[in-house]
């Protein structure tokens, strides 16, 4: 016998500007409104829940407006170049360049422009720092900001139970979902019992 909670919709999601690298391309930035969706399952506590809602939604809520009308910036993507600066991030595309769209529906990126010499200049984002997150990730699909968020809450679960390890050892699983439309969802699972013996 199992339980779960689930907890979704309403104000859990953010809005956030990205583009991602597929096959040799690389798509127009653009963003989505993006929604959360948590299954957190384990056993009962004594006194008959798996874990406290609101504290469940604080705590996604609060990772989520880290994410809310920024940049979400892969730091660990091979195509990209990336230069910090105390102002801005400098951002240029080293992939081979496509002006195809990834999607149907995506606006199509301009052929690259030539300098002096002939030579194709790169395709270049600078944004302002206060303007970008910057995640330990290769690509920012639906996929990975599930995996990142899904490990985030792990810690924060493990910060909020840290008085009561037997609590957090009563927890089985976490399914993050994270959607870039309402047809189209990520769901990254993590079994919390594998992570608790790595961890112990």
């Amino acid at each position: 016998m199992s339980w779960k909670i689930v907890i979704e919709r309403g104000n859990l999601g953010f809005a956030a500007a990205h583009f991602i690298t597929f096959e040799g391309r690389c798509e127009p930035l653009h963003g989505h409104n993006y929604g959360v969706h948590i299954e957190l399952a384990g056993a009962l506590t004594r006194d008959s829940y798996v874990f406290d809602f609101v504290a469940l939604k604080d705590i996604t809520r609060e990772l989520c407006k880290a994410w809310d009308h920024r940049f979400l910036l892969p730091l660990q993507n091979p195509n990209l170049r990336l230069t910090e600066t105390a102002r801005e991030w400098e951002i240029v595309y080293t992939g081979a360049f496509d002006a195809q769209p990834i999607a149907s529906n995506a606006p199509t990126l301009p052929a690259p422009s030539s300098d002096a010499t002939g030579a194709t200049e790169p395709l270049r984002y600078v944004m302002p720092k206060e303007t970008v997150v910057a995640l330990p990730v290769d690509n920012v699909t639906a996929e990975r900001l599930a995996e990142h968020l899904a490990m985030r809450i792990v810690e924060r679960l493990r910060q909020r139970l840290s008085a009561m390890p037997t609590a957090f050892e009563a927890l089985t699983s976490l399914t993050v979902g994270v959607a870039e439309t309402e047809m189209q969802t990520a769901v990254y699972t993590l079994d919390l019992r594998n992570l608790a013996k790595a961890t112990s």
